[in-house]
């Protein structure tokens, strides 16, 4: 029953927050006519004042969502922690020392290496990777691509 209650929580959350993640990017972004916020607003032909109330309510209801979207990210990382843990407890029965002290390096292994991901991710992000940045990760991968067929 509590799993389903919180799916079903999940689900509806993940609807509306996709939806105000597109007024999100119109704002952010700024993409003059092909903005959500604009097309939902079209031909509406509003007062000042009602443009100013409409602002201020787009407004509200962007930052209402980065709050839940932001609870339901720490809620799923905890879920996931949980997940995890009784993992370890579970595996830890069935398997032997030695087994467990290398499942536990694979898996330290496997977190550096998502995190590296993350970050490398974030930093081509905030780079923009414009075409510059792209040409300089295909010589990359390149590169490692032939030293590593060296070996």
């Amino acid at each position: 029953m509590k799993i389903t209650k919180s799916l079903t929580f999940a689900i509806g959350a993940i609807l509306y927050l996709g939806s105000l993640s597109l007024l999100n990017n119109a704002y952010a972004h700024n993409h003059a006519d092909r903005s959500p916020v604009k097309m939902l607003l079209k031909d509406l032909d509003l007062t000042d004042e009602q443009r100013k109330e409409v602002r201020s309510i787009m407004s509200e209801s962007l930052k209402e969502g980065r709050t839940i979207r932001d609870e339901m990210r720490k809620e799923s990382m905890d879920a996931i922690d949980e997940i995890k843990d009784d993992t370890h407890v579970r595996l830890a029965t069935i398997l032997s020392d030695e087994q467990m002290a290398q499942f536990d390096k694979n898996s330290q292994r496997m977190e550096k290496r998502r995190e590296k991901m993350r970050d490398r991710k974030m930093n081509d992000h905030h780079k923009g990777m414009g075409k510059k940045g792209r040409k300089d990760k295909k010589r990359h991968n390149k590169k490692r691509h032939k030293e590593h067929q060296k070996k």
